[in-house]
């Protein structure tokens, strides 16, 4: 094809709008969907630099501050846009403070502190002594719901700030996918983790199949609008959680595959027999060490040409992130109900009476071969959460709602 001047024009009147759209941000006025504050929010933390991302409200001059051991260290005004971004030099692994969003609209103004604890080591997976223990299914982004659900349940308060003291409360895994504000829902738990922990409670979380997606750049349940914010970023979606780099991917990348308080046992998808043959320790010691290999994020990626090494070793891994028995899929004891056999071998193997698990849909948190195994995910995310109060050698069990007002099971 032939190109004439008038073709070479209209590129790059293209070009130049495609361009002007980018540096603006979110479209303005009415619009369904947040982007400023936790809802657009991107952090990367890497070789003693802080790279920070945001949106405003409306079109104006972003705003942002850093503070570290009590003292300023950066202070900017970006350019006139919706869309910001700047980065700067961190000292040491104390925590930095962040203060973001618009110069004029003061209503528009956020802050946030990047814990150095939290993307740091890992999450424990295993705990004693725990009196009640929480668990909810598979979040999918439903922000609003999970909030509700924290509220009238006094997990947090009017705030979403934790007053849940010294409970456990575990979610599920699959925080990612299919909702408008996963984001805004993945910052939110960052800072409920810390809150909690300085009250003597935890809140826990387990990988699920969609966080995994979401590392290897599998976005096909990503929604429209959380799309756009990585559009509007000038990135992929998944460069927003790499594990290596970003806040979120290691915050997230520290977290558990398996996960047991007392006698309770708790997997995403579930433990099919194969898997016995891990104990606690050692599948989340593989999965940890899988996850910060460097080529982790192409793993699925056909197109990489370098060479992965040993295929035995390159299948292990294919095999412990993507097989229909893996910890992460599993769906094994929801589909049939003559598993029961299985199911005790299992909780024998990890020195449990009482398994947790999500991934698969239900109508309402339902107990299963005669309530050895609960499942938590919902057709409707974040709509109930399970309650177990434990009592001697056995927990009572309890169905939270949005509503509040516990149900005995």
């Amino acid at each position: 094809m032939r190109f004439t001047y008038l073709h070479i024009l209209l590129l790059f009147a293209f070009l130049l709008a495609e361009t002007a759209i980018l540096s603006a941000g979110p479209p303005q006025g009415k619009r369904k969907f947040q982007f400023a504050g936790e809802y657009g929010l991107w952090v990367e933390a890497y070789d003693q630099q802080l790279k920070v991302a945001w949106f405003t409200e409306k079109a104006d001059h972003g705003f942002l501050e850093a503070w570290q051991d009590g003292r300023a260290i950066h202070t900017v005004t970006t350019s006139l846009a919706q869309a910001h971004r700047d980065s700067f030099a961190v000292s040491g692994e104390s925590d930095v403070l962040l203060r973001y969003g618009s110069v004029k609209n003061l209503e528009d103004r956020h802050e946030i502190v990047i814990a150095a604890a939290a993307i740091r080591g890992y999450q424990p997976f295993a705990f004693e002594n725990v009196d009640s223990i929480y668990a909810i299914g598979d979040v999918h982004g439903q922000y609003d719901d999970l909030l509700q659900l924290l509220q009238n349940n006094r997990l947090v308060d009017g705030q979403g700030r934790w007053k849940g003291g010294r409970r456990h409360l575990v979610f599920m895994g699959d925080l990612f996918d299919r909702g408008h504000n996963v984001i805004k829902t993945l910052w939110f738990l960052y800072r409920l983790e810390q809150e909690a922990a300085q009250q003597g409670g935890r809140v826990l979380f387990l990988l699920g199949n969609h966080e995994i997606m979401n590392f290897l750049y599998d976005d096909r349940y990503v929604s429209g609008k959380e799309k756009l914010v990585a559009q509007y970023h000038r990135v992929r979606y998944s460069d927003m959680f790499n594990p290596r780099r970003s806040v979120l991917g290691q915050w997230l990348a520290s977290k558990s595959g398996l996960l047991k308080i007392d006698d309770v046992l708790f997997a995403h998808g579930g433990i099919s027999l194969p898997y016995t043959a891990f104990t606690l320790q050692s599948y989340n010691d593989s999965l940890h060490a899988f996850l910060q290999e460097p080529e982790f994020t192409s793993l699925t990626d056909t197109s990489v040409t370098s060479v992965r090494g040993s295929a035995i070793l390159y299948a292990r891994r294919i095999q412990f992130f993507w097989n229909a028995n893996s910890v992460f899929w599993y769906r094994g004891y929801m589909q049939s109900d003559t598993l029961g056999a299985q199911l005790q071998k299992v909780l024998d193997a990890f020195n449990a009476q009482l398994k947790v698990v999500g991934h698969t849909p239900v109508k309402s948190i339902t107990q299963y071969y005669g309530g050895r195994l609960i499942a938590v995910d919902l057709n409707n995310p974040a709509t109930e959460m399970l309650l177990l109060v434990r009592d001697k050698q056995k927990y009572w069990r309890y169905r939270c709602f949005l509503r509040g007002n516990p149900e005995l099971m």
